[in-house]
């Protein structure tokens, strides 16, 4: 993979070093691409509380400014009382008790997803007796989220089923829940199924180390060297607001850039060996243990993930439990996605 600087590719500028897109992305020069405000009665396509269009339209994540401040302002206030250790426990235990049942257990179609969000969506206001409808509304939710992304009934439906689980009138609270939920569902599946993917080898097989003689890597390391390497979100989106430069290469207002994440997180200009799974460049606490910089699999600057510490948590919780496990299939099928990269199926057994 050659790390160049910001090149012109069929209209957009891909950006792919890692300074570069760490730069994009603590400039405020370079916004989202934004989405226009819904239906502000919230009854969109018949659904009370509204449909996708609404959600997009009401999220920080598709809103620049004063705007996206004040609404990342009350997803960073929903998720300041809870204890990441607490949750990630809770994700363990579940996980747990789900692996224990005799035969093959599909991590994907049973824990990484359902637990991740299950977990969280209680912890954020759905009674725990409807939690597994809030699971399939957020799954539903996630398919069509992102701009460009299906739209069907089905989807509209599913944010006015989370609007009645969470219940009340307040349609903000209703946006920064379902938006944290999203961001905990198939980018966290990501995370622990492509963890999973690359540490866990059938008997007699090696694990993909450097010194698999050494000490078995934290979780923390594992779910980080993941991040890097094989990161769930494989780009991001900024444009323009005014004139600029990038990596010595000027860009026009109005200009779109893509952000390779996970090209930059292969930048041999900041990790040595780049295309190797090496947990050991990070710690027990998931930060950098030598090469300097960190991943970007969570963004960076001031539109940094909020709910890192909280995604990191609940996959460590589901991962630590699988880790005792063995892949049924060494073949590994993924999602089709544009900028996901989450297995399709990761079936595990009881080792032999």
């Amino acid at each position: 993979m050659r790390h160049h600087p910001p090149v012109l590719e069929d209209g957009t500028w891909r950006v792919v070093r890692h300074a570069d897109v760490r730069d994009v992305l603590a400039d405020p020069l370079f916004q989202v691409p934004a989405v226009p405000p819904g239906d502000e009665d919230g009854h969109e396509g018949g659904h009370e509380g509204g449909g996708m269009a609404w959600l997009r339209g009401a999220v920080s994540r598709f809103s620049n400014g004063a705007e996206h401040a004040r609404r990342r302002s009350r997803a960073v206030a929903l998720l300041a009382p809870l204890d990441p250790a607490e949750l990630g426990g809770q994700a363990r235990a579940e996980a747990e008790e789900a692996l224990a049942r005799p035969g093959r257990v599909d991590v994907m179609a049973l824990l990484a997803r359902r637990v991740p969000v299950g977990v969280l969506a209680v912890r954020l206001g759905v009674p725990a007796v409807r939690r597994e409808e809030a699971v399939a509304a957020v799954t539903a939710i996630a398919a069509a989220y992102h701009p460009g992304g299906e739209r069907n009934a089905a989807a509209d439906a599913a944010v006015a089923s989370l609007a009645r689980l969470l219940g009340g009138p307040d349609r903000e609270r209703l946006a920064a829940v379902a938006g944290l939920l999203v961001q905990a569902c198939d980018a966290t599946a990501g995370l622990i199924g492509n963890t999973l993917a690359a540490v866990l080898r059938p008997p007699g097989e090696a694990a993909p180390f450097k010194e698999p003689a050494v000490e078995a890597p934290a979780v923390e390391a594992l779910l980080a060297e993941t991040m890097r390497h094989d990161p769930p979100v494989r780009l991001t989106r900024r444009v323009a607001a005014q004139d600029a430069t990038v990596g010595g290469v000027a860009v026009p207002s109005g200009a779109v850039l893509v952000l390779d994440l996970a090209a930059a997180n292969r930048d041999p200009a900041v990790f040595r060996d780049p295309d190797r799974f090496d947990p050991g460049r990070f710690g027990a606490d998931g930060l950098p243990a030598r090469d300097g910089a960190g991943h970007l699999g969570f963004g960076s600057g001031p539109r940094a993930c909020p709910g890192e510490r909280i995604a990191l948590a609940l996959a460590a919780g589901v991962v630590s439990a699988a880790l005792g496990r063995t892949p049924a299939e060494t073949a590994v099928t993924y999602e089709p996605s544009p900028n996901l990269r989450v297995p399709a199926r990761l079936e595990l057994e009881e080792c032999p």
